[in-house]
């Protein structure tokens, strides 16, 4: 089932978000401010000031506070998106691969509950992650990400007043490889949010499941948690987001999973990080988890 609040664009008249449709948005940025390859005839994220770019983050902070998710189909056209997956397949054999048992949690286990309990029960991860320092500079994913205006574009939309990049070698920006066989397993997120591009879908599986405001900072959510790894689909959605799409999504109160992949083609996923403050590192736990760092 998909879930009727995420922002979806389609090729073609409209942008939809729940039973609202409105005109592709159209504006005319300086050319100072054009990124050649991002769709800005359909997401004039440059046009400062503009109605149109004003529309545009006005919807997607719609979308995601009904679903948690805004999704802008065709945001990077689809000869820069093959240019990107052309850019980072030489480097994949140099990223991480991991198989993770964890809780949905992401924490450690609770001893005040049974193994089984929805606060303990465990999942299995397997994806592989390729470092900010393995991915070509100045290429296109990489322009992409620290493009003044994209940054100020995710900064809006999410209501901060400003967002940086990180500065160390590894959390920038990132890919993540779905081999065959591999997915998430169920979980929160522990950042608040997360952008991602799709580079790469798979032949089959790869589907990105999620069950929207299930958590709170009040109530962990324990019986709709329970049920869903039961097998329960009341209230899981199916997220659709084809090559070349931008998702914006805010993780940590929205379960979510990536099912395993099937055939023969990988699942590449772009993951931009920004953070609320500048000179931002990732930690050296992180380092140790998702890239394989020990230094």
């Amino acid at each position: 089932m998909r879930h009727p609040g995420a922002l979806t664009t389609k090729t073609g008249e409209t942008l939809r978000l729940a039973s609202r449709t409105m005109p592709i948005l159209q504006a005319k940025p300086s050319p100072m401010n054009l990124h050649p390859r991002i769709d800005l005839s359909r997401y004039p994220i440059a046009a400062f000031g503009s109605p149109e770019r004003e529309g545009l983050v006005a919807s997607c902070r719609r979308a995601i506070g009904e679903s948690g998710a805004c999704v802008l189909e065709g945001f990077v056209p689809a000869d820069a998106v093959a240019e990107i997956a052309r850019e980072v397949e030489p480097c994949l054999d140099r990223a991480f691969y991991k198989t993770k048992r964890h809780n949905v949690y992401l924490v450690d286990d609770d001893p005040a509950y049974p193994a089984d309990h929805p606060r303990n029960a465990h999942q299995t991860t397997g994806s592989a992650t390729l470092a900010y320092d393995f991915i070509p500079k100045e290429g296109v994913l990489d322009s992409i990400y620290h493009w003044s205006p994209m940054r100020q574009f995710v900064s809006d939309t999410l209501g901060f007043d400003a967002l940086y990049p990180y500065v160390d070698d590894v959390a920038p920006l990132n890919v993540l490889v779905y081999p065959p066989g591999k997915g998430t397993g169920w979980h929160f997120d522990i950042a608040e949010f997360v952008v991602t591009l799709l580079i790469r879908s798979p032949r089959g599986g790869g589907v990105y499941e999620y069950a929207p405001f299930i958590r709170s900072e009040d109530d962990e959510g324990f019986g709709a948690v329970g049920a869903i790894l039961a097998g329960k689909r009341h209230g899981v959605y199916e997220l659709s987001q084809p090559e070349g799409a931008l998702v914006i999504f805010k993780g940590h109160h929205t379960l979510h999973r990536v099912t395993p992949v099937e055939g023969d083609v990988r699942r590449l996923v772009g993951v931009l990080s920004y953070a609320a403050t500048p000179g931002r590192e990732t930690s050296a736990y992180n380092r140790r988890t998702f890239y394989g760092r020990d230094d």
